[in-house]
């Protein structure tokens, strides 16, 4: 049986047709004393394979209390059989903020929209 962790994973709004790959944000202000919470390559990551819409995001510098939120959007292509087909990549756009909130609200108008 797995520890209990100190903080809760971040609600987030995930629309239908979206699934989340990677989540490693949780319910935690970004303070030098909760760096190590956001010391973490992808903070939140997904994928929509029927459009390929995708987004990762991190903190950068990575864990720092004085960095930023950063998302990066992107567009991938998938093969008949579901697989990514490879450095077919579209970069969409980045989006910086140091506001959690707003970092959250465009992670769920980015799923909504796409």
């Amino acid at each position: 049986m797995r520890p209990k962790l100190k903080h809760e994973l971040q609600p987030i709004r995930v629309p239908s047709g979206w699934t989340i790959t990677i989540n490693n944000f949780f319910e935690v202000e970004l303070t030098p004393e909760t760096n190590d919470w956001f010391t973490c390559s992808v903070l939140l990551g997904g994928v929509r394979r029927s459009t390929g819409h995708c987004f990762d995001s991190r903190v950068e510098p990575e864990g720092d209390p004085d960095g930023e939120f950063v998302i990066d959007f992107l567009k991938i292509e998938y093969d008949h059989k579901g697989k990514p087909v490879k450095n077919s990549e579209v970069f969409l756009g980045e989006f910086r903020t140091k506001s959690k909130i707003e970092f959250i609200k465009q992670i769920e108008s980015f799923m909504i929209e796409a």
